[in-house]
């Protein structure tokens, strides 16, 4: 196995960090979401300052799986989720909107949109490599 096939080249964080787009379509067909990885730095960050607070307004207790989950759709819509394309509403663009975003995130009505997020992400963090060669051919 060769080390490069498995550490994460600087250029992927970047992409990691910064952000990318992220075609959506065999989940939700025509959409792409613009994204940073939940291993970005700025997500990272933000998970860690909000399980902060809560574990001291726990008291150091260990969160709850209910906090957590709290915590991950406030980062998914405060920093992960940085815009979309080909949403649509009743046949016209949805443009993004970071207000509907949160309620979707937050609400139990969004979860299939919340699921769509978390895998955007997901899929950057694993294919970083293959988003940079993407970007880099544009």
């Amino acid at each position: 196995m060769d080390i490069n096939d498995i550490l994460v080249s600087d250029e992927a964080l970047a992409v990691i960090d910064q952000g990318t787009w992220v075609d959506m379509s065999d989940e939700a067909p025509g959409l792409e979401l613009l994204v940073c990885g939940l291993r970005s730095e700025s997500a990272r960050k933000a998970i860690k300052d909000k399980q902060v607070i809560a574990r001291k307004k726990n008291r150091g207790k260990e969160l709850t799986e209910d906090q957590n989950t709290s915590i991950m759709k406030e980062v998914l819509h405060e920093v992960v989720l940085k815009d979309w394309r080909g949403l649509k509403s009743n046949g016209e663009d949805l443009p993004y909107d970071s207000k509907l975003a949160k309620q979707w995130i937050s609400s139990r009505s969004g979860e299939r949109f919340t699921e769509l997020v978390i895998a955007a992400a997901q899929r950057l963090d694993a294919e970083a490599d293959s988003f940079v060669e993407e970007v880099s051919k544009n």
